[in-house]
């Protein structure tokens, strides 16, 4: 299935620092097993991921390092954190969170690709919400016939090309020492991990890599 269903859990009501230090290089916080498959909070943080399996010939020519990989969820509001009613992940060959340019170039294809989402619901639209510390965006439409985890996830990624590029000739609301600038955060480095729903509204949950 497309979507994951759980119990709801009670929502976190604390407060998000949206910017705790003048650069993501100088912070060093603890580092966290990745979220087990059932538990799509995705709080934010420091998480290691797990390493992809090798393939032969990556193992043969030596391409395989296996060294360990560490991504940084993108902080959001307490109304979208905690656990969602539903969960749409996004993974490719088994590893989560892909980078946003290469699903925009094609140059990975997602698990699940062309699966229909969403159609179990019996919904003809719905809406989604680019969630960005320091900005307050409107809501977007998503209209659900034929929609699949990849069109879906090429949306969200042309959203937020235009979206930084736009936002990187304003004044940062955040100044511009924060590291979630628009200014201070390229489009390469960002990865989508998955499209939570929370209070009728899907939010991308979004991810950079980390520094170990």
């Amino acid at each position: 299935m497309s979507c994951c269903y759980y119990p709801a859990a009670p929502q976190h009501e604390h407060p998000i620092s949206m910017c705790t230090s003048s650069a993501r290089e100088l912070r060093r916080p603890a580092q966290r097993a990745y979220p087990h498959p059932s538990d799509y909070a995705f709080v934010p943080g420091v998480y290691r991921l797990p390493q992809p399996p090798p393939t032969p010939s990556a193992i043969l020519n030596g391409a395989y390092v296996g060294a360990e990989e560490c991504i940084e969820y993108f902080p959001r509001r307490p109304q979208y954190c905690g656990q969602p009613c539903l969960s749409i992940s996004f993974s490719v060959h088994g590893h989560p969170a892909p980078y946003l340019k290469d699903i925009l170039k094609d140059r990975v294809l997602l698990d699940s690709a062309h699966d229909p989402i969403m159609t179990d619901q019996g919904w003809s639209r719905t809406r989604w919400i680019l969630e960005w510390p320091g900005f307050d965006l409107p809501m977007r439409t998503l209209n659900v016939a034929r929609l699949s985890r990849m069109s879906l996830a090429k949306e969200i990624a042309t959203c937020v090309a235009l979206f930084l590029r736009e936002a990187a000739a304003r004044p940062p609301p955040l100044g511009p020492d924060c590291p979630w600038s628009a200014r201070n955060v390229h489009f390469g480095d960002v990865r989508l991990v998955a499209v939570n729903y929370y209070r009728a509204v899907w939010v991308p949950i979004f991810a950079f890599d980390a520094t170990a």
